[in-house]
Protein backbone atom coordinates (compact mmCIF):
# COMPACT_ATOMS: atom_id res chain seq x y z
CA UNK A 1 0.00 0.00 0.00
CA UNK A 2 1.38 3.26 -1.12
CA UNK A 3 2.21 5.64 1.87
CA UNK A 4 0.02 8.65 2.97
CA UNK A 5 0.96 12.24 2.05
CA UNK A 6 2.95 13.44 5.41
CA UNK A 7 1.68 16.54 7.31
CA UNK A 8 4.04 19.07 5.71
CA UNK A 9 3.23 17.86 2.32
CA UNK A 10 -0.56 18.72 3.22
CA UNK A 11 0.44 21.86 5.15
CA UNK A 12 2.54 22.28 1.77
CA UNK A 13 -0.44 22.17 -0.59
CA UNK A 14 -2.91 23.72 1.86
CA UNK A 15 -0.85 26.91 1.71
CA UNK A 16 -0.72 26.61 -2.26
CA UNK A 17 -4.20 26.09 -2.82
CA UNK A 18 -5.31 29.10 -0.13
CA UNK A 19 -2.81 31.86 -1.78
CA UNK A 20 -4.34 31.40 -5.38
CA UNK A 21 -7.73 30.32 -3.93
CA UNK A 22 -8.88 32.63 -1.00
CA UNK A 23 -12.21 31.55 -0.66
CA UNK A 24 -11.27 28.02 0.65
CA UNK A 25 -11.77 28.05 3.93
CA UNK A 26 -11.22 24.17 4.68
CA UNK A 27 -9.01 21.27 3.08
CA UNK A 28 -8.86 17.50 3.67
CA UNK A 29 -6.92 14.43 3.00
CA UNK A 30 -9.93 11.55 2.84
CA UNK A 31 -8.96 7.54 2.44
CA UNK A 32 -10.51 6.01 -0.40
CA UNK A 33 -12.90 4.45 2.24
CA UNK A 34 -13.88 7.95 4.07
CA UNK A 35 -11.78 8.42 6.88
CA UNK A 36 -9.84 11.80 7.33
CA UNK A 37 -6.09 11.63 7.25
CA UNK A 38 -5.53 15.30 7.62
CA UNK A 39 -7.58 18.20 7.95
CA UNK A 40 -7.05 22.19 8.33
CA UNK A 41 -9.91 24.44 8.73
CA UNK A 42 -12.52 22.53 10.95
CA UNK A 43 -12.97 20.59 13.94
CA UNK A 44 -12.05 16.72 14.11
CA UNK A 45 -16.06 15.96 14.56
CA UNK A 46 -17.06 17.75 11.46
CA UNK A 47 -13.86 16.00 9.39
CA UNK A 48 -15.63 12.99 10.56
CA UNK A 49 -19.01 13.52 9.45
CA UNK A 50 -17.75 15.64 6.08
CA UNK A 51 -15.61 12.55 5.08
CA UNK A 52 -18.01 9.48 5.56
CA UNK A 53 -20.50 11.93 3.50
CA UNK A 54 -18.14 12.64 0.82
CA UNK A 55 -16.77 9.13 0.60
CA UNK A 56 -20.23 7.85 0.03
CA UNK A 57 -21.06 10.96 -2.64
CA UNK A 58 -17.70 9.65 -4.48
CA UNK A 59 -18.25 6.39 -4.26
CA UNK A 60 -21.86 7.10 -5.83
CA UNK A 61 -20.78 8.99 -8.36
CA UNK A 62 -17.72 6.62 -9.74
CA UNK A 63 -20.55 4.03 -10.26
CA UNK A 64 -22.89 6.26 -12.12
CA UNK A 65 -20.14 7.32 -14.24
CA UNK A 66 -18.96 4.13 -14.83
CA UNK A 67 -22.32 3.06 -16.09
CA UNK A 68 -23.27 6.00 -17.74
CA UNK A 69 -19.22 6.72 -19.56
CA UNK A 70 -17.77 2.78 -19.39
CA UNK A 71 -14.30 3.33 -18.66
CA UNK A 72 -13.55 6.89 -18.09
CA UNK A 73 -11.50 7.24 -14.23
CA UNK A 74 -13.12 10.16 -11.96
CA UNK A 75 -10.69 12.97 -12.20
CA UNK A 76 -12.49 15.84 -10.17
CA UNK A 77 -16.43 16.68 -8.88
CA UNK A 78 -17.65 20.26 -8.24
CA UNK A 79 -20.37 20.88 -6.19
CA UNK A 80 -21.42 24.47 -6.20
CA UNK A 81 -24.36 25.52 -4.01
CA UNK A 82 -25.67 29.33 -3.21
CA UNK A 83 -23.54 29.36 0.43
CA UNK A 84 -20.28 28.23 -1.05
CA UNK A 85 -18.85 24.79 -2.91
CA UNK A 86 -16.63 21.73 -2.72
CA UNK A 87 -14.20 20.16 -4.66
CA UNK A 88 -12.59 16.82 -4.51
CA UNK A 89 -9.94 15.35 -6.72
CA UNK A 90 -9.63 11.84 -6.01
CA UNK A 91 -6.36 9.96 -6.17
CA UNK A 92 -5.59 6.42 -5.83
CA UNK A 93 -3.96 6.48 -2.43
CA UNK A 94 -6.23 9.78 -1.08
CA UNK A 95 -8.67 11.92 -1.94
CA UNK A 96 -8.16 15.88 -1.61
CA UNK A 97 -11.40 18.08 -0.49
CA UNK A 98 -11.55 21.83 -0.46
CA UNK A 99 -14.41 23.81 0.84
CA UNK A 100 -15.19 27.14 -0.34
CA UNK A 101 -17.38 30.35 0.63
CA UNK A 102 -19.37 32.01 -1.98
Amino acid sequence: MPAMPKREIFERIIQNITSKFPDVYAALFISPEGFTINSWGLSPERCEEVSALLGALIGKTKEVMGQMLRGGDLLFIQVQTSMGGIRIAPQDEFILVTMTHS
